[in-house]
């Protein structure tokens, strides 16, 4: 499973949350066995994170899920796998439950969960280009970013486990 974070802040300039976001996001990654991917950040970020944060052991998470190949930083371009946009508001056609998905992965498909980083959310392209659409609260409720990474993450993770 891919837990992806996108961009939407700005594409040119790193900025403080971006390095938070990611350094956060790591340990959630190795702990639960996501691959971590970043899709459009303005830089390369293992070591700006590694350098700049105390987060999941100074980012040295970061730099183990790189080694094991559990990390990927994309540009203009999208993961391999079913993209699974992570909204409070899903459209109707597209709406997909936390089971729905859980079996979906255990018949082998590639799941890549995308989680908007910054005020502006998903954009509607991308959103319209993604095969499902995950209310992970179910109550339409919207999480704060660093929030919603560990629990999209801890929830699929616990319903695969219960499932299986």
């Amino acid at each position: 499973m891919m837990l992806c974070l996108y961009n939407s802040y700005d594409k040119l300039r790193l900025h403080d949350i971006h390095i938070r976001s990611v350094a956060r996001a790591a340990p959630v990654c190795w702990a639960l066995g996501f691959h971590l991917v970043l899709l459009d950040f303005p830089e390369s970020m293992c070591e700006r994170v590694m350098a700049s944060t105390t987060i999941g052991e100074s980012g040295g998470l970061l730099q183990q899920l790189r080694e094991k190949s559990q990390f990927s930083q994309l540009t203009k371009t999208l993961p391999l796998g079913t993209l699974v946009v992570t909204t409070s508001h899903p459209h109707p056609q597209k709406k997909v439950t936390c089971q729905q998905l859980v079996h979906m992965s255990q018949r082998g498909e590639a799941l890549a969960f995308i989680i908007g980083l910054g005020r502006r959310g998903l954009p509607n392209s991308l959103k319209k280009r993604a095969a499902w659409h995950w209310d992970v609260t179910d109550k339409g409720i919207s999480l704060e970013t660093c929030t919603a990474i560990g629990y999209i993450a801890a929830r699929f993770s616990t319903m695969a486990d219960l499932t299986t």
